[in-house]
């Protein structure tokens, strides 16, 4: 599979109608029902339609429609254009006035109007695609094209091509920001980038007090074999901050991988990812999970720790929290794609199998192992 990158249309030109300021676009992807080989395409328009003063003719009401019909990368009628500036999304094979709508019984391709809900459209981190109309609901507009589907799967993009010839890289409807998940399934790229030891330079700005790092860690619902992950990228083709600068945080599989492995700063309060290395810290901010420069002071965005769970509470003992007031402890686990009690395992163990290392709940030392 391909994928497309920044496009950048200026003004009055297509795309870019009532705006005069250059335009970012994410261009030529296909609008695909996850699960299965669905797409959203627009019907053909029929010949001599036209509209007059009662309304459009009867035989014209599908025109400009959108429904699901059978994936072709191929069709231009299934390849759409989003508009970040304005949250639109237009069709490659009609015209730049044309917006996708969204109406109370279909979906159609319907004259841009400026602040119109109904033209609003938006991609979660799971790459999910919903309108505004339908945001306490983002499968709504899926069930009212599928009226026979109760439990219908999300749409999502999906990158037909690359404009630049990079075909690894595109630009993510959800961040705007160039992305190349390609490199996640390139086994040899990630195997180069495997980070087989940590390299602290004991310089940290943000933390003038001696650090106290715990020993690799896992986290996640360690017990169904689902742990945090770092985004993979490839560091060579976009840089390291491209890499791992606002890198999101996934749900995999566990597996012995440097994206999947994190050290604590009982000190700083801080959690690190072997892979991203000590100038990133893992920070919550504005909905989205993700790696962000280390910051300095307080930068309570990036401060976790794992609660104590004393007493009638013990079941949360070792539970991931972020500092915050209580009702947001948990809040990051929005941005995760499942509902997860995120806690810990300590790899580090001695002859005895016991943990080693510093506790990340109280910070004491466990097990017969050196520091």
């Amino acid at each position: 599979m391909c994928f497309s990158i920044i496009i950048l249309i200026s003004g009055n030109s297509a795309y870019g109608v009532e705006n005069i300021e250059p335009r970012i676009h994410a261009n030529n992807f296909l609008l695909k029902q996850k699960d299965t080989e669905q797409c959203l395409i627009v019907l053909d328009e029929l010949e001599g339609c036209s509209s007059d003063e009662n309304g459009p003719i009867e035989s014209c009401s599908d025109s400009n429609r959108v429904v699901f019909d059978n994936c072709n990368e191929g069709g231009p009628g299934q390849r759409w254009v989003f508009d970040f500036l304005n949250r639109r999304i237009h069709s490659l094979e009609r015209s730049a006035e044309l917006c996708l709508t969204r109406l109370p019984e279909k979906l159609s391709m319907e004259n841009c109007q400026a602040d119109s809900l109904k033209q609003l459209w938006f991609f979660n981190q799971q790459d999910e695609f919903f309108s505004r109309v339908d945001f306490s609901d983002p499968l709504a507009f899926i069930k009212m094209l599928k009226k026979e589907d109760e439990n219908p799967s999300p749409v999502i993009f999906q990158f037909v091509d690359s404009e630049t010839g990079d075909d690894q890289c595109y630009l993510s409807p959800f961040t705007g920001r160039v992305d190349c998940p390609g490199f996640e399934h390139d086994a040899a790229s990630l195997q180069k980038q495997e980070v087989e030891f940590w390299n602290w330079s004991g310089k940290w700005p943000w933390q003038p007090k001696q650090i106290k790092l715990t020993g690799d860690l896992k986290l996640g619902d360690i017990n169904n074999n689902r742990c945090l992950a770092i985004e993979q990228c490839h560091v060579d083709s976009v840089g390291q901050y491209d890499c791992f600068g606002k890198s999101k945080v996934r749900v995999q599989a566990c597996k012995p991988v440097s994206s999947q492995i994190w050290r604590y700063d009982l000190a700083s309060k801080r959690l690190f990812n072997k892979q991203a290395g000590e100038q990133f810290c893992l920070g919550w901010q504005s909905g989205i999970m993700s790696l962000e420069h280390c910051l300095s002071g307080e930068a309570v965005s990036q401060k976790w720790y794992f609660f104590r769970g004393n007493g009638r509470q013990y079941p949360e003992r070792g539970r991931l929290r972020w500092f915050s007031n209580q009702r947001e402890h948990y809040d990051y686990i929005k941005s995760l794609d499942f509902d997860p009690i995120v806690k810990f395992e300590i790899l580090k163990k001695d002859t005895q199998g016991v943990d080693c290392g510093y506790d990340p709940v109280d910070g004491l030392w466990k097990g017969r192992c050196s520091n």
